[in-house]
């Protein structure tokens, strides 16, 4: 899941715009506070562009053995890699998939006002004990003033009364929630796929278009839709990301 995270990172880092100015981001650091307090939660606010995160723990991050109730720390990275390594090992791949659907939808789907959904699943989390507890986890995504990237975002734990495997995009202006069906095959079309699979074993664009009977031009654009899919930089990395996430060998 470190290698999800990273491929990410750089998604974030690479927008252009949505960078919040200082005073908002004190904002966003008293909602994350608040909903510590209000909710028991652990509460995550992220500085996409700086690589920062603030945490604040309510009783569910004393309850886990993370941190004691009202305590804050800020971290140098936007991973909170103490949390993540609570998460069941199944649930981790789990999560990966269902944040890269999310992100997509928000920074590309053409629906209005996108940056007013949020995203809702269901995690297993072991505490100091080993005992897996059921966390309900949020994560929203933040835009600057008339901008589309991503600049903030902020991840809350509540726990949950049982295992929902189902994620949901919820919509905080009118209430609508949809399911969010992430089958890491949907991720990429089975050319796609087949492209990735032949460029993992080594070979060459030219030889790919010759093996696949299309054109070097649509091989490439293969290669960047393969990117651009996976949030990642370079095929290298999506080679990488594609085995984590089941899709080739």
């Amino acid at each position: 899941m470190v290698d999800i995270n990273d491929k990410l990172d750089e998604c974030f880092r690479m927008q252009k715009d949505g960078v919040l100015v200082q005073d908002e981001e004190q904002r966003l650091r008293i909602v994350a506070q608040s909903y510590s307090l209000c909710e028991n939660a652990i509460a995550v606010l992220s500085n996409l562009r700086l690589g920062i995160s603030h945490i604040y723990f309510g009783h569910v991050g004393e309850t886990l053995g993370l941190a004691p109730s009202g305590t804050y720390q800020r971290v140098d990275s936007i991973w909170e890699e103490e949390i993540y390594s609570r998460i069941h090992p199944d649930d981790q791949r789990l999560r990966g998939l269902q944040e890269l659907a999310y992100l997509h939808f928000v920074t590309n789907s053409h629906v209005g006002k996108n940056h007013s959904w949020y995203m809702v699943n269901t995690m297993r989390m072991k505490d100091n004990q080993g005992k897996y507890h059921f966390v309900n986890h949020r994560i929203f995504h933040f835009a600057a003033h008339n901008k589309s990237g991503v600049s903030y975002t902020l991840c809350l734990y509540t726990f949950a009364p049982k295992d929902e495997r189902t994620a949901y995009l919820v919509n905080t202006l009118t209430g609508e929630r949809r399911k969010l069906d992430v089958e890491s095959n949907s991720l990429l079309s089975e050319r796609e796929i087949s492209v990735l699979q032949l460029i993992r074993n080594g070979k060459s664009s030219k030889l790919i278009a010759e093996l696949l009977e299309i054109s070097k031009h649509t091989v490439d654009r293969h290669r960047q839709n393969i990117i651009g899919k996976l949030q990642v930089s370079n095929t290298t990395e999506a080679c990488h990301k594609a085995k984590i996430l089941g899709l080739i060998d």
